[in-house]
């Protein structure tokens, strides 16, 4: 190769470096920091999602308010999805492939997930029945603008 050539190959080499390692940064940056198409935010998911910066405060409070009870369920019907999830991978890989056993799983789903969103519910109702009419108000906003 001539001396030429081969700086050529080194500038390209080091281009698609350059390019690759910036990739990288950015996917790691992106999922650390948040980035507009990440999920919901840490903490108590969506429905913190759906509550304004100036009632954030309130609202955990109100969360912390209800105890290592209510996080102890939480945690248990979290486990119990998990599960779940792990029953319905088990019926989908398993041979011969049953579509009743999975259909079965997938409805044994549905009832975990449906009580999970019910205790959500009972919970949103709880807080906003401690909460000031101007307070309700602020979180109704945040619930017409939320996206997802």
């Amino acid at each position: 190769m001539q001396p030429q050539t081969k700086r050529r190959w080194l500038l390209g080499g080091l281009i698609a470096s350059l390019c690759l390692n910036l990739f990288l940064l950015g996917g790691i940056f992106g999922g650390h920091f948040g980035a507009p198409w990440g999920g919901p935010p840490r903490g108590h998911g969506i429905i913190m999602s759906t509550v304004p910066p100036e009632l954030k405060s309130v609202i955990r409070d109100r969360f912390k308010e209800m105890g290592e009870g209510s996080r102890a369920e939480r945690d248990a019907m979290k486990q119990e999805m998990a599960a779940k999830r792990q029953q319905v991978a088990d019926a989908l890989a398993a041979e011969p492939f049953d579509s009743t056993r999975l259909e079965a799983e997938l409805a044994e789903l549905g009832v975990s997930a449906t009580a999970m969103l019910e205790r959500a519910h009972h919970r949103i109702a709880e807080i906003a029945a401690g909460l000031t009419p101007e307070q309700r108000k602020l979180w109704a906003d945040g619930w017409r603008k939320m996206k997802r």
